[in-house]
C-alpha cells in the first residue's frame, strides 16, 4: 500500500473519531425511545445535547486523542511523561466534558508524578478505549509496540483488565483494517477477545450503550457487524444513546479504517470544526507517517535451502497447511512441506485434524518444534491472502508466548500454491522480527 493511500486512510480513522463524538454528542445520555421520540432517527450533526455542543463541536474523545497526537509529533516517538503533561495541560483548560476516572488519574499524575494508576475493578471505563486512534496510527507495522502503548497510555488513568483488553482489541482491528482485512477477519479477533473474556459478547445485543467498556464493545460490535456502510453503522450506535460520543467515536475509528475516505459522508465531514477537522487531517498523516509500516526498511529475513536442515539445528519449523479434515479426521497433507512434515511425523496429521476439528483452521503447536500455518482452506483452493496475514498474526502471538527465539517460516502461498512473494512478503512485514526466517525452501 502506497504511503499517500494510507495517509488517506489514516485521516479517514481520526476523523471517523471526531465525526462519531459531534454526532454522538447530541444524544449522550438520552435513551434510545427519548432520541426516536424527539428525533425519529438522530443522523444530523446539530449540536446541543446536555453539554450544548454546537454543530460539529467535539468533546473529550477527540480532545484527549489529539493531545496524545499532539506528544508523539512533538517529539516524533513515543513519549508517555509528555502524553501525561498534555493531559494535565487540557485538564487545567477546563475541557467541555471530562470523565471521572480521567480526572482522577491526571489529578493522580499531577499530585504523585506516577505515570500508572493502581488496579482498581471500578475503573472499567471506556476512557481509555475513546482516544486509542493516535496509538494505532502511530504503530501501524508492530503489534508490539501497539499493545505496550495501548497499555501505557490507558493505565495513566485507567487500569483494570477489561479495559486492557478493549484498547489491544480494538487497535488491532484498526490495524488488521487499515491493511485489507475483510469483515470475517476482524469477526475472528472480535471472537478472540471474547475467547479471552466472555463478558464481551456481543450476540443476542441488550442495547445497553453506557460508559462500562463491556457496553461500549457490545455496541460498537454490534453495530459493526450488522450494518454495511460507516453512515449506517453510526447512526445505529448514536441512536442508542447512552455514552453516545464515545461509542461513536470508537465505531467512527472502526468504520473510518474498514470502508476508508470515501465512505465518509461530506454531510458529516462539513459540519465538523474547521480546526479540528485540519488538525486531525495533519496529524494522522504524520502519525502513519512514523509507523513502522513505513518508517523502518524490511526486516524480513530471506534464505534458500531445506527447511529441515535449520529444524536440525534447534529452529521451530512453520509448515504450510489447510483447513481440510478427511473421514477419518486426518488433516489432507499431499504437498510441500505439510507432506514431508507428515512423513517425518506420522501422527501428525491426525493431531492437527483434531486441532482444526474442534477448533477451525489455524496457527497451532503441534509439538516436536512443528507448527501449523494455514495458507489456504482446502488442498485444491488458491492461497488465501487473508488468511496468510491471519496466520502470522497467530504465529507471532505464540512465539510470543513460548518465548521461542528461532523459527523458520516456508514463503507461504508461493511456490505450488501460485502466488508470487512480491505480493505475499508486504504481508508477512508488520509481524515477522529478527526471530524469523523466510525461506524460499527446496526439497529433498
Amino acid at each position: 500500500m502506497v504511503g499517500d493511500e494510507l495517509s488517506k486512510k489514516a485521516q479517514a480513522v481520526f476523523l471517523g473519531v471526531a465525526i462519531g463524538d459531534a454526532l454522538g454528542a447530541t444524544t449522550e445520555f438520552m435513551t434510545s425511545h427519548e432520541i426516536k421520540a424527539k428525533y425519529k432517527v438522530h443522523k444530523k450533526i446539530r449540536g446541543g445535547g446536555w453539554l450544548g455542543v454546537k454543530p460539529g463541536q467535539v468533546t473529550d474523545d477527540t480532545e484527549m486523542s489529539l493531545a496524545i497526537a499532539q506528544a508523539i509529533l512533538a517529539e516524533e516517538k513515543w513519549n508517555l511523561g509528555a502524553i501525561a503533561d498534555n493531559f494535565l495541560t487540557w485538564m487545567r483548560n477546563k475541557p467541555i466534558d471530562i470523565g471521572a476516572t480521567v480526572r482522577k488519574g491526571i489529578t493522580n499524575y499531577r499530585l504523585k508524578g506516577e505515570l500508572e494508576v493502581p488496579v482498581n475493578h471500578w475503573d472499567a471505563g471506556n476512557g481509555a478505549l475513546m482516544r486509542m486512534a493516535p496509538v494505532a496510527l502511530f504503530t501501524l507495522g508492530d503489534d508490539h509496540l501497539l499493545k505496550r502503548y495501548s497499555l501505557e497510555q490507558a493505565r495513566l488513568t485507567h487500569n483494570h483488565p477489561l479495559s486492557d483488553a478493549a484498547c489491544i482489541c480494538i487497535g488491532q482491528m484498526v490495524h488488521a483494517a487499515l491493511l485489507g482485512a475483510d469483515r470475517f477477519q476482524l469477526h475472528a479477533m472480535a471472537r478472540e477477545l471474547i475467547a479471552e473474556h466472555k463478558t464481551f459478547r456481543f450476540n443476542n445485543y441488550k442495547g445497553l450503550a453506557s460508559g462500562y467498556v463491556v457496553d461500549t464493545m457490545q455496541t460498537v460490535l454490534h453495530y459493526f457487524f450488522t450494518t454495511a456502510s460507516f453512515e449506517e453503522c453510526l447512526i445505529g450506535v448514536v441512536n442508542q444513546g447512552g455514552d453516545a460520543d464515545t461509542t461513536g467515536a470508537i465505531a467512527g475509528m472502526l468504520c473510518g479504517a474498514f470502508y476508508g475516505p470515501e465512505s465518509l459522508p461530506k454531510q458529516w465531514l462539513n459540519k465538523l470544526d474547521k480546526q479540528v477537522k485540519n488538525e486531525i487531517e495533519v496529524s494522522s498523516s504524520k502519525l502513519i507517517q512514523l509507523s513502522p509500516w513505513i518508517a523502518k526498511d524490511s526486516h524480513i529475513q530471506e534464505i534458500s535451502g531445506n527447511l529441515w536442515d535449520y529444524y536440525d539445528q534447534g529452529y521451530v519449523v512453520a509448515i504450510t497447511t489447510n483447513g481440510k479434515v478427511s473421514k477419518a479426521g486426518r488433516n489432507v497433507m499431499v504437498r510441500g512441506t505439510a507432506k514431508q512434515a507428515a512423513e517425518k511425523f506420522p501422527a501428525l496429521a491426525e493431531a492437527l485434524g483434531t486441532q482444526i476439528s474442534n477448533s477451525g483452521n489455524h496457527v497451532y503447536d503441534l509439538g516436536n518444534r512443528v507448527v501449523s500455518f494455514p495458507v489456504e482452506h482446502s488442498p485444491w483452493e488458491v492461497p488465501d491472502l487473508h488468511l496468510i496475514v491471519q496466520s502470522c498474526r497467530e504465529l507471532r502471538r505464540l512465539t510470543d508466548n513460548n518465548n521461542w527465539q528461532k523459527v523458520i517460516v516456508p514463503r507461504p502461498g508461493c511456490g505450488g500454491g501460485g502466488l508470487s512473494w512480491r505480493e505475499v512478503k508486504p504481508l508477512l512485514e508488520p509481524h515477522f522480527d529478527e526471530r524469523f526466517l523466510i525461506i524460499n525452501a527446496v526439497t529433498r
